[in-house]
């Protein structure tokens, strides 16, 4: 499901604005992505857990 299909279902479930839909989607992202950035896994019901792993970078050996 991409960005703008994700904010269209989420603004006619909660009858808002399609503008604000697509604020909150990034600001869902936004903070999911920081938590896993801080190491913090990230729990999504019905979905399952998000855990960031480590990754070696191309270059750095």
């Amino acid at each position: 499901m991409k960005r703008e299909d994700l904010a269209r279902t989420l603004a006619r479930a909660t009858h808002v604005s399609a503008a604000a839909a697509r604020d909150e989607v990034d600001e869902l992202v936004r903070k999911i992505l920081q938590r896993l950035r801080q190491g913090q896994p990230v729990e999504l019901p019905g979905v399952g857990k998000l855990v960031a792993r480590p990754t070696i970078r191309r270059g750095s050996r």
